[in-house]
């Protein structure tokens, strides 16, 4: 059960986080997967973990905001893999992050 950030996953993100600096109207989405070995509970809890590692990377070391950031574990739920080796299973353990580059803002009409 591994959730920490190696420093090629850090370099990964460094581009993301530097965006989300610079443009203050940004935002994440983190979303954190896993295998399906374990019970769903586990699945759920290490792919909260997945996801969070990130976010708080991304919060401490770039100073950005934790609202900024939503986080989603959906454990086994969207496995890209059904196969049984370790190197199928490691597929599905991962986090996927979402930047969208516009944000759309309704207008209150509403006097």
């Amino acid at each position: 059960m591994n959730y920490e950030l190696s420093v090629k996953n850090q370099q990964l993100l460094d581009p993301i986080a530097l965006r989300l600096k610079l443009h203050l109207d940004s935002y994440l989405i983190v979303i954190g997967h896993s295998d399906d070995a374990g019970s769903k509970e586990e699945n759920l809890v290490l792919s909260f973990e997945r996801a969070f590692s990130v976010a708080i990377y991304i919060s401490s070391v770039f100073g950005i905001e934790e609202e900024r950031i939503q986080i989603v574990a959906l454990g086994d739920d969207e496995l890209i893999s059904n196969g049984n080796s370790e190197q199928e299973r490691q597929l599905n353990r991962r986090v996927e992050v979402i930047s969208p580059k516009a944000i759309v803002r309704t207008l209150n009409t509403t006097p």
